[in-house]
């Protein structure tokens, strides 16, 4: 698995292999519970993980506890939300993509970083070859579930929309080829460590988001192995600078960013029981990380950056 902590590993592996299991004998109420996994792994794990993003800030480039640090930083984080959240009002399709194409690559380096033995710009084919199998193993994995979600987020016609997109099972082995083909280059060149658990992980995580289905393989995977990893990790860094932080400090520390993005989830969640609307539900939510995503994703960028820069002096 990807995580430095064994205790995580074992728990991603094992709910992994569960959810297999379930999937395998009992399709049907994993399919009805399959929504409100996603609801709780976005709310439990996936909102906090980035909601000390303000503090991380201040320890990566040396803000003051000053209303004009605080301020420097609260409009810029702001305004690239403003941005992401305009453009998917204007033109629903860039947002879209660019939800994608961020997700592609902030997913495949986040699961990357461990396995990366030098740093170096090739890293990034890795990167992306790994958010590329993510992200194609949830789209085309099962197409009648994703492609009304993904309609609906861009309010175009699902049936137009299954016509731009290209077949799903080609697609799918497409992603799956180019993924492995990287993979066991980067195992023959030396370029990946851990090479056993690499491609253990690999495998695990394909065969997972192939028979547990987009919904439910999403809510693991952005549950388990890449929010949890990320809390790990920064509760690392702070290590790293001599300053403690527990599971239950880190939870602390996000929570008044945790309650008003909660807030804002739960009003989409009463809309939708009020009037029974999962996909439009669905893709509100997905809207709502991707505004997330991006200011997120360079706070990230920053840390491994430093991390980087430590491990080198």
């Amino acid at each position: 698995m990807r995580h430095s902590d064994k205790r995580l590993n074992l728990i991603t592996a094992v709910s992994a292999l569960a959810f297999i299991l379930g999937a395998l004998f009992f399709p049907s109420a994993l399919e009805t519970a399959s929504i409100w996994l996603v609801v709780l792994s976005v709310l439990v794990i996936g909102i906090p993980h980035g909601a000390i993003d303000h503090i991380m800030a201040a320890e990566l480039y040396s803000l003051n506890q000053t209303l004009k640090d605080h301020l420097l930083f609260y409009a810029s984080y702001l305004i690239v939300m403003v941005i992401i959240g305009a453009l998917w009002i204007i033109l629903p399709e860039a947002g879209m993509a660019l939800f994608l194409i961020i997700s592609i690559y902030h997913f495949g380096q986040a699961d990357m970083e461990d396995f990366i033995k030098k740093h170096h710009p090739v890293n990034r084919l890795f990167y992306l070859s790994r958010g590329l199998l993510i992200i194609g193993l949830i789209v085309f994995s099962d197409p009648l579930t994703t492609y009304p979600i993904m309609a609906d987020a861009m309010r175009i016609d699902t049936m137009v929309f299954s016509e731009f997109m290209p077949a799903a099972n080609p697609s799918l082995w497409a992603v799956i080829s180019i993924y492995y083909v990287t993979a066991l280059l980067g195992v023959f060149t030396g370029w990946i460590d851990n090479k056993i658990k690499y491609l253990a992980d690999s495998i695990l995580l394909t065969i997972f988001l192939l028979i547990t289905g987009p919904l439910i393989g999403f809510a693991i995977y952005f549950a388990l192995w890449h929010s949890a990893g990320h809390i790990n990790e920064m509760r690392e860094f702070f290590e790293s600078r001599g300053k403690s932080l527990s599971v239950a400090q880190f939870y602390k520390k996000a929570l008044p960013f945790t309650l008003v993005s909660i807030a804002g989830l739960a009003l989409l969640l009463m809309i939708n029981v009020q009037i029974n609307l999962e996909n439009q539900f669905l893709s509100l939510m997905f809207i709502l990380i991707s505004v997330l995503t991006l200011p997120h994703m360079l706070i990230v960028e920053k840390m491994y950056a430093e991390k980087t820069l430590s491990d080198s002096n």
